[in-house]
C-alpha cells in the first residue's frame, strides 16, 4: 500500500515517529491505522533499511536510516483519521518500486522484487541521524524516521 496527498505529492509508505512512548512497532500499527486506514499486524522482522533526507523544523536537512517492516493485513478502513488528507492505493510490489520517488526505498522494494539482497545503507561522510530507534512504519512496509526534534 502507498499513500499519496491528494493535493499531490510523491507516492510513500505509512510513516512514523519513533515515540518515548510507544515502541516502533507499536508506533507503525498506530501510523498504519491513522494514516492509511488498514489494520493487521505489523512483522517484528523488518524488511530492510535505507537511509533517507529527512527536513528538520529549521529547514535544514539530515540523512536518517529508515527501517522498513511488513505488515499483514487484516482489514481496510472506508474512513480513517487522515482520510480527507491521503489518497491510498495498493499496487503489486514492482509495480510500488517504480512508484515512489525515495531512491532508499525505489532500491529497498526494487530488492524485494527480484529476491536481492539490498546491501546496508551507509550514512553519508559527516552526516548523522538526528535520531535513531525501531520507529516503524506500516502498510507495505514501515520506516523509521525521527524521534524528537533536534536542535539545528
Amino acid at each position: 500500500m502507498l499513500l499519496r496527498l491528494r493535493r499531490g505529492g510523491s507516492w510513500r509508505i505509512p510513516a512514523a515517529r519513533w515515540s518515548g512512548t510507544r515502541t516502533g512497532l507499536r508506533s507503525a500499527d498506530r501510523a498504519a491505522f491513522q494514516e492509511a486506514g488498514i489494520t493487521g499486524r505489523v512483522s517484528s522482522e523488518p524488511l530492510g533499511l535505507y537511509v533517507a533526507p529527512r527536513l528538520q523544523p529549521c529547514g535544514s536537512r539530515k540523512a536518517v536510516e529508515v527501517t522498513v517492516h511488513g505488515l499483514q493485513v487484516w482489514g481496510t478502513l472506508a474512513s480513517w483519521p487522515n482520510d480527507v488528507k491521503v489518497m491510498r492505493r495498493w499496487m503489486l510490489p514492482d509495480e510500488a518500486a517504480v512508484s515512489v520517488e525515495d531512491t532508499g526505498l525505489r532500491d529497498l522494494l526494487a530488492s524485494l522484487v527480484s529476491g536481492t539482497a539490498l546491501v546496508q545503507p551507509e550514512l553519508p561522510s559527516g552526516s548523522r541521524p538526528f535520531a535513531v530507534g525501531n520507529a516503524s512504519v506500516s502498510g507495505l512496509a514501515s520506516s523509521a524516521t525521527t524521534a524528537r526534534f533536534a536542535p539545528c
